[in-house]
């Protein structure tokens, strides 16, 4: 009976340490196929149910549409947005930034074959979206004062802006090293023959929506003119553009859709098509 006791304690460490194991392996980036595709779905699961629930909790009065509200909205405590289910939001984000960084090197697993500079430069840059997705989360979308020049909102846009930024450039230099790769006189290491519609679905949205929002400032100085010319009221160029296909929240939306298909879809491609480093 001894000998079983030794023997039960000895499985339930044994067992510990393989999952203990396994978590700091798969923070690592050090995903196989099957237990990445697991991850992406949790990982997918946990961040859209938590949306899901902070759109639930949004006052129905407050009437949240794509066209009129930015994402960021959902967790905006002012009175107008979503004063008691907020903090919903500001978990998803938490959840989302910090659930991206195993992510991340896995696929610099990945890139490092190729260029170590450049995989560094990738990672260093969705690393730096990641993180201020975070931030996002912490700082969110309302206007109570944190100093007497300074709102909460302030800090949330600029936030915001840099995660980004981060992630388009990282995307960027991604998307760099495989055309080094498809284009080098050696051996190609990557399989190209989803990258390139994968890319250009991503690209085709973020230049759409640059263009709409670059084009908005000239067709809004024309119509504001008009408007002054025939003596009738306008509004601001941000609720001007609500409901048309010029609303900035309506291409915010897309392009936060987009870029977490993308990365998600970047990461399966890889456990196929990338020359998966195993150290």
């Amino acid at each position: 009976m001894i000998f079983g006791a030794y023997y039960f304690c000895d499985c339930v460490q044994e067992k510990k340490e393989m999952t203990m194991e396994r978590i700091v392996s798969f923070a690592s980036g050090a995903f196989d196929r099957r237990s990445l595709k697991i991850y992406l779905c949790f990982m997918s699961t946990v961040f859209w149910g938590l949306i899901f629930l902070a759109w639930l909790g949004y006052p129905a009065e407050n009437k949240y549409s794509i066209m009129t509200h930015t994402f960021s909205f959902l967790g905006s405590y002012d009175l107008r947005h979503s004063p008691v289910w907020w903090w919903i939001f500001s978990l998803a984000l938490l959840f989302w930034g910090l659930s991206t960084f195993p992510l991340v090197l896995y696929i610099y697993r990945h890139f490092r074959k190729l260029s170590l500079a450049g995989a560094r430069a990738g990672a260093f840059f969705l690393c730096l979206g990641a993180f201020f997705i975070i931030l996002v989360g912490i700082f969110p979308d309302v206007k109570t004062p944190l100093t007497e020049t300074i709102k909460v909102t302030d800090i949330h846009e600029k936030v915001a802006i840099i995660a980004a930024l981060g992630f388009v450039l990282g995307n960027f230099t991604h998307g760099a090293l495989l055309l080094k790769d498809r284009f080098s006189k050696g051996p190609q290491l990557f399989r190209h023959r989803y990258f390139l519609p994968l890319y250009s679905i991503w690209l085709i949205i973020l230049f759409t929506a640059v263009y709409f929002q670059v084009k908005w400032t000239f067709v809004y100085a024309q119509l504001k003119e008009a408007a002054r010319a025939s003596g009738e009221p306008f509004g601001s160029s941000w609720s001007e553009a609500m409901n048309t296909i010029y609303s900035f929240p309506l291409w915010e939306n897309v392009l936060i859709y987009t870029l977490f298909i993308f990365l998600v879809c970047q990461a399966l491609i890889l456990s196929v098509d990338g020359p998966a480093s195993d150290d």
